[in-house]
């Protein structure tokens, strides 16, 4: 999400009015607010050094990326390079963020102020900026001054501060960051809002409240260790990571292979063969496996389209491995070693990948050869019971359902894939173009309080589909007949 485009005079009419009309005085309410997010003088003195520190450490080691980035910025389109836009600070003193352009100039004459993924504004270079969230290292020189700090909740602009009530306006107690909480799971916001006419109104209804609900929780359990954690995630993004647990693996896998080759027995001279071709061996299938989309699933799910995948991805690796071996022979494991380590890699990745699934659900029906016209089904609730009635409406055709998407409340989940299935966003995401490629709503929440079942309903009531309720497990003759009947 970007918060680019604002024109300036209406940025100061709108700071003007806030710093006159918005009365931040310290309440009772908002001191515990506060002394939630900073417990102590000595932990806002320690963030502060913190801030100074690895701020000045970023500015002075990416420099010279900084100069290049602003340079292919410049040569682009001959525009700025960067973008200053006023946001509210701390105590709700307006600051001005600094930020890489990513958007053609004068682009908030043209649009809202937020995004989407489809915004005609943004330049092609400035995707990539976005996608990889180059465009916000400029504002460590914001942390650098004390306007902002690594860690904190995002600063917004004016316009948006003024819809918070009384109790979120207690958040502007505290320094706004580069990332937070917040940031990390609406990492992919602008895909949230792609398919929404109403993209700002969407946003302040539905993405801001829980963004600052987000930030309370950061303000709970705020210390440098959190801070350091969240950094980390912010750098490395969940493909990253989950690339990084399929190496370990992989890498093991590798290992295992020389050991059974050499009768678990290496040499001095094995181990060094060993470890300089780890690298080129480990390196060839992760590419393989990213070729095959397999770094873009949960982890925790994973059925026999996936196996296939993997299986390919590994094959195709071992397959390259072996027509190079006849190339430079040297320099690669011999080819009964790659034969080896091609059966075993599948073992442990697949194992691995298996127990993840079977740990978070349990196996289930066969897959139905009777097909009859199917009715497009949205779930709500991406946990268990939501994985599992997914599964079991596109393995029992003879239900006449398909699972479509999910929607779901946990943010984690957002952006990733549940037996090949996305997880939209947020169940109000359901309202923002999907209605129409949609005919039922499945709720399968685990064990939903009334008032959210309530709030579902009444937001359902909206469309023309059906909505039921479904809970886990069932016969396959209870779930059909509750099904039915709910749909009827």
């Amino acid at each position: 999400m970007s918060w680019e485009p604002s024109t300036a005079n209406e940025g100061l009419t709108r700071v003007d009015a806030l710093e006159s009309g918005l009365q931040f005085t310290t309440t009772a309410q908002d001191s515990s607010v506060e002394t939630l997010w900073d417990s102590a003088a000595a932990h806002k003195a320690a963030k502060r050094i913190y801030d100074l520190f690895f701020s000045t450490l970023g500015l002075v080691l990416l420099s010279p990326f900084l100069l290049l980035i602003g340079l292919v910025i410049k040569l682009s389109d001959r525009g700025p390079i960067f973008y200053r836009q006023k946001r509210i600070g701390q105590y709700g003193i307006p600051f001005l963020i600094w930020k890489f352009r990513t958007m053609v100039p004068n682009a908030d004459a043209y649009g809202p102020a937020v995004t989407s993924n489809d915004d005609p504004r943004v330049t092609p270079l400035g995707r990539l900026l976005r996608r990889a969230k180059i465009d916000e290292l400029p504002q460590l020189w914001n942390v650098l001054c004390g306007e902002m700090s690594l860690v904190g909740p995002r600063p917004e602009v004016a316009r948006y501060v003024e819809h918070y009530t009384r109790e979120q306006r207690a958040i502007l107690q505290h320094k706004p960051g580069i990332t937070d909480l917040a940031s990390l799971r609406f990492r992919n916001e602008e895909a949230l809002l792609n398919n929404s006419t109403t993209t700002e109104e969407f946003y302040v209804d539905h993405c801001l409240p829980r963004k600052l609900k987000l930030n309370e929780e950061y303000a709970r359990q705020a210390n440098l260790l959190t801070d350091t954690w969240i950094i980390i995630q912010s750098i490395c993004p969940y493909w990253a990571g989950v690339l990084g647990v399929y190496a370990v693996i992989l890498g093991g896998s590798f290992w295992f292979s020389y050991e059974l080759l050499d009768d678990f027995g290496l040499s001095n001279s094995a181990w060094r063969q060993f470890a300089g071709q780890l690298p080129l061996v480990v390196g060839l299938q992760l590419i393989c496996l990213l070729g095959r989309r397999q770094c873009h699933g949960l982890l925790c799910y994973f059925g026999l389209a996936e196996l296939w995948e993997v299986t390919i991805g590994l094959s195709q690796a071992a397959l390259l491995l072996f027509v190079f071996s006849f190339v430079v022979p040297y320099a690669l494991p011999q080819r009964n070693l790659i034969l080896i380590d091609l059966c075993i890699s599948l073992l442990f990745l697949n194992g691995f990948r298996i127990l993840f699934r079977l740990w978070r659900e349990r196996t289930e029906g066969e897959q139905s050869s009777l097909e009859v016209p199917q009715r497009r089904v949205a779930i709500v609730g991406a946990g268990k019971v939501g994985a599992q009635l997914a599964r079991y409406f596109n393995t029992q055709k003879a239900l006449g359902r398909t699972a479509v998407a999910f929607f779901d409340d946990d943010f984690g989940k957002w952006q990733k894939r549940i037996h090949e299935i996305p997880v939209v966003g947020m169940p109000e995401c359901l309202l923002e173009g999907w209605s129409e490629k949609l005919d039922e709503v499945a709720i399968a929440l685990p064990g939903p309080s009334p008032e959210r079942l309530e709030e579902l309903y009444q937001l359902f009531q909206k469309t023309k589909l059906k909505v039921y309720t479904f809970q886990w497990p069932l016969s396959p003759w209870a779930a059909s007949e509750n099904i039915c009947t709910a749909a009827a």
